[in-house]
C-alpha cells in the first residue's frame, strides 16, 4: 500500500509538471532582409511562399526548392513539412521525406529526394498553408503554363556569393527554344549550366497545385551517352545502286542492290561537350572473312602447305584496265579498320577511313536534343563486325538501342547477318578486342586535325567553366575554415550545381560541431546520398553526435520515412512508436531536432511519445534511469526490503533494456521515481549506519546512596 501511495504521489507530481510545461512548436521568426531585399514580414502574407519559390524536378528522384534572382522574392521563410505519396489524395503510401526548419532557408536552395513511384508531394507550413506538387511527364501536362529557365553563373568580380543563379520565365506557348538560346547567349562566358522546365499552376479555393515536368538540361546539351542503333537493310536498290563487294556473296547480286550496312549514332550532347569522349572513340570494322583467311594462310605457310593470296585493288584495276576502279570495299589488306570518331565528325574529308563513311544530319537539332549521324560500313560483308570502340569508356558510356547486349564497357559491336545487323555481346574472341583496342588507341593519338583540335579547345573551355564553379565553392569553404572540399567536376546530373550550392551554404552556416558531424558522415557524398538526412544530422545536436550512415541505410533512401532513417543513423532504431502517420512522424522529427533532452531518452531506452507534454516529461525522467547500475541497485534494494512490486517493475525494465527494446514513455516517470526513492532510502540507511558507527559506547549508570550503603553494610 505504501508503494502504491508513493507511486500515485509521483504520478500526480509528474502530471502537474506536465501542465506547467508549455508547447513550443511555433514558427521561427526570420530576418526580413536576408541580403536579398526581402519585404518585411509584417507586410507578407504567410502563404505567399507557395508561388514565390521555384521547384525543379530531375525526372527521377530529386527535387530542388529555392528562390533565385529574377523571380519575385520570397518574403517568408516557412517551416515546412514535406510528405509524398503515390496518389493525389495522399492515401497510398504517404511518406515523410523532409522537415524544413526556418534556419535551413539561409541556403536558399533545399534539396530533397522523392521515393520511387511517388509523384505527389505536399508541402505544409506551420500556419496550415499547403502546396501540392504533381510530378508528371511533359506529355501529361495540360496546355499552357510557363517555362522556367534557370541559369547557373560564375560570380561577378568581387561578388560576395561564390555562385549565382538567374531565373528567366516566359509563357510556354512561345518559342521557348529560341528564347532559351537568347538567354544563354546573353549570359556569355559566365554561364556554367542551364536547365529548363515547364510548369502549370492550378488555383481553386485557396488551394494551389503546381504540375511539374522533368527539368531538361539546356546548356550544355543533355549529358548522355553515345547510343548506336542498327538501320534496317534496304530491300530496294538505293539511289547510288551500290554493287556487292567483289561478288563474294553471289546471292546478293540477284537482289536489286547490295544491302547497305548502316548504324545510326545518337549523340545527345553537343559535339563540343562530348569532345573528350568522342576523341577517344573509334569506329571499327572487323572483316572476319579476311581475318580467318589471314590466319589460315599463316598456318598453311608455316606448315609448308599451299596458300592463296587475295586479290588487291591493283589486280582489279589491271584486269579491268580502269586505273580509277574503286569498288565499294576496303582497299587495305588489313582485316581490321578503325577511324577516330571525333575526326570523322568534324573533318570527314581529311579523316577519311577505308571502308567507312560518316554523314551528319543536316537538320539542326533543338537545344538539348543533341545530334544524329549515320555510319555506313560500305566495306563490310556477311559475318563481319561493326561498331564503336573506346579504350577509356566507363560503364554506360556506350550503348545499343533498343536493348543493350552488355559486355565490356569499351566496345559495342553488331554482327552483319543475312537479314540485318544483330547486336553482339563483345568477348575476347580470338583476340579481336585486343586488336581493336590497340588500333583505337593509336587512332586517338593520331587525330590531330585542325578541326578536331578546335572542337577539343571549345570543350576544354566548357569544362573550364565547371572547374571555376567548383573552385569558387571550394574557396568559400576555405574562407569559412571548413575542411570539406568538392572533387574536380565529372559528369553532372541536371540538378548537380543546385545540390553543390545547397551543401556549401549548409556547411558554412552550421556550427563547428555540426560541420564535424557532416564531415564524419561523409561530406558531400553523404549529402548526395540522402540530403534530408544529412541536413537533419547537422541540426540534430547531441542526439546526432555519433550518427553514422551504414551501407544498408543508403539504398533504403526511398523506402522508409525520414524519421526511420534518422533514428537508424543515430543508433535509435525502433524508438518511434509503431503505427504513427506521416504527420505524427513530422512532429517527432522536429522534437528530435529541437528538444535537448531527447538524447537521454535514447540512452535510457525509452520510446518517443507523440504527445509533447508526455515526451518532455519522459525525457526529464530518463535522466534518472540512464545509469543502468543505479537502476540495478534500486532493484536490489527493493528486493531486500520486500517491496516486490517495485523490484519486479525495475527488473522488467532492465530485461527489456538488455534485449535492446524500448520502455513505454508513460512508465519513465514511475521508474525514475522508484530509482529516486531507492536512492533516498539507501542514503537514509547509510547515514543511520554511519551515525551508529560514530557514536561513543554507553557508560554504566551510578547506583545511588542507599544502594551503595546496602552494599557496604550487607556483607
Amino acid at each position: 500500500m505504501a508503494l502504491r501511495k508513493n507511486l500515485a504521489r509521483a504520478a500526480s507530481a509528474t502530471a502537474q509538471n506536465c501542465v506547467i510545461a508549455a508547447r513550443a512548436d511555433m514558427l521561427l521568426a526570420t530576418s526580413a532582409s536576408h541580403g536579398d531585399g526581402a519585404m518585411p514580414h509584417a507586410r507578407a502574407r504567410p502563404s505567399m511562399w507557395r508561388e514565390q519559390f521555384d521547384y525543379y524536378w530531375d525526372g527521377r528522384r530529386r527535387l530542388a526548392i529555392g528562390w533565385f534572382e529574377g523571380a519575385e522574392r520570397a518574403a517568408v521563410r516557412p517551416e515546412l513539412t514535406v510528405i509524398s505519396a503515390r496518389d493525389e489524395r495522399f492515401t497510398n503510401a504517404p511518406t515523410l521525406i523532409d522537415v524544413i526548419s526556418a534556419a535551413r532557408w539561409r541556403a536558399r536552395i533545399i534539396v530533397v529526394d522523392v521515393p520511387p513511384e511517388h509523384r505527389f508531394i505536399r508541402l505544409t507550413a506551420a500556419d496550415g498553408a499547403e502546396l501540392i506538387l504533381a510530378l508528371s511527364a511533359e506529355r501529361e501536362l495540360p496546355q499552357g503554363g510557363d517555362w522556367r529557365l534557370l541559369l547557373t553563373l560564375l560570380p561577378d568580380a568581387g561578388g560576395a556569393d561564390p555562385v549565382a543563379f538567374r531565373l528567366a520565365a516566359f509563357p510556354a506557348r512561345g518559342d521557348v527554344e529560341r528564347l532559351s538560346r537568347e538567354q544563354t547567349a546573353a549570359a556569355g562566358a559566365r554561364l556554367v549550366w542551364a536547365i529548363g522546365q515547364r510548369r502549370v499552376v492550378d488555383r481553386a479555393d485557396n488551394a494551389v497545385v503546381i504540375r511539374l515536368a522533368p527539368a531538361r538540361r539546356i546548356f550544355p546539351a543533355y549529358q548522355s551517352r553515345l547510343v548506336l542503333e542498327a538501320a534496317p537493310f534496304e530491300s530496294s536498290a538505293a539511289a547510288d545502286a551500290r554493287e556487292a563487294p567483289f561478288a563474294i556473296m553471289e546471292h546478293w547480286l540477284r537482289e536489286p542492290g547490295a544491302p547497305r550496312i548502316i548504324l545510326r549514332l545518337r549523340i545527345p550532347d553537343s559535339i563540343e561537350e562530348s569532345a573528350t569522349l568522342l576523341g577517344r572513340c573509334s569506329v571499327a570494322l572487323a572483316m572476319n572473312q579476311r581475318r580467318r583467311l589471314k590466319g589460315w594462310t599463316l598456318e598453311q605457310r608455316s606448315a609448308g602447305e599451299p596458300a592463296v593470296d587475295p586479290l588487291t585493288f591493283d589486280d582489279l584495276r589491271q584486269a579491268t584496265g580502269d586505273p580509277h576502279e574503286h569498288p565499294d570495299a576496303a582497299e587495305t589488306a588489313e582485316p581490321v579498320v578503325v577511324g577516330n570518331l571525333l575526326a570523322l565528325l568534324v573533318d570527314p574529308e581529311e579523316a577519311e577511313v577505308d571502308g567507312i563513311a560518316l554523314r551528319r544530319s543536316r537538320e539542326k537539332a533543338a537545344p538539348g536534343m543533341g545530334e544524329t549521324a549515320e555510319i555506313e560500313f560500305y566495306g563490310a560483308a556477311l559475318g563481319d563486325d561493326v561498331g564503336l570502340v573506346c579504350p577509356a569508356a566507363g560503364p554506360g558510356d556506350l550503348g545499343i538501342a533498343p536493348v543493350d547486349p552488355g559486355g565490356p564497357a569499351f566496345a559495342r559491336l553488331f554482327r552483319v547477318e543475312g537479314d540485318g545487323l544483330a547486336p553482339r555481346r563483345a568477348t575476347d574472341d580470338e583476340g579481336l578486342l585486343d586488336d581493336l583496342m590497340r588500333r583505337a588507341t593509336d587512332a586517338a593519338r593520331a587525330a590531330t586535325s585542325a578541326a578536331a583540335r578546335a572542337v577539343a579547345e571549345r570543350a576544354a573551355g566548357l569544362k573550364g567553366r565547371r572547374d571555376k564553379f567548383v573552385a569558387s565553392l571550394n574557396g568559400a569553404l576555405a574562407r569559412a575554415e571548413v575542411a570539406a572540399r568538392f572533387e574536380p567536376p565529372g559528369l553532372w546530373d541536371a540538378l548537380e550545381p543546385l545540390a553543390q550550392a545547397s551543401f556549401t551554404a549548409l556547411v558554412i552556416g552550421e556550427t563547428g560541431p555540426a560541420r564535424a558531424r557532416l564531415q564524419q558522415l561523409g561530406g558531400y557524398g553523404a549529402f548526395c546520398a540522402d540530403p534530408a538526412l544529412a541536413a537533419g544530422i547537422a541540426e540534430g545536436g547531441e542526439f546526432a553526435q555519433s550518427a553514422r550512415l551504414s551501407v544498408e541505410t543508403a539504398p533504403a533512401r526511398g523506402a522508409p520515412s525520414l524519421l526511420a532513417r534518422y533514428l537508424d543513423a543515430c543508433g535509435a532504431q525502433g524508438m518511434a512508436p509503431a503505427g504513427v502517420d506521416a504527420t505524427q512522424e513530422a512532429r517527432l522529427m522536429r522534437a528530435l531536432l529541437k528538444e535537448p533532452d531527447v538524447a537521454a531518452l535514447r540512452e535510457a531506452r525509452v520510446a518517443l511519445a507523440i504527445d509533447d507534454g508526455g515526451r518532455r516529461e519522459a525525457a526529464k525522467a530518463a535522466r534518472f534511469i540512464v545509469d543502468a547500475a543505479a537502476v540495478e541497485r534500486a532493484r536490489a534494494h527493493f528486493t531486500e526490503a520486500g517491496a516486490m512490486d517495485a523490484a519486479d517493475m525495475l527488473d522488467a525494465y532492465l530485461d527489456l533494456r538488455r534485449a535492446g527494446g524500448w520502455a513505454p514513455p508513460h512508465e519513465a516517470p514511475t521508474l525514475a521515481a522508484l530509482v529516486a526513492r531507492a536512492g533516498v532510502e539507501l542514503d537514509v540507511a547509510r547515514l543511520e549506519a554511519e551515525s551508529r558507527a560514530q557514536a561513543p559506547p554507553a557508560q554504566e549508570r551510578s547506583k545511588g546512596l542507599f544502594a551503595a550503603m546496602r552494599g557496604l553494610f550487607g556483607r
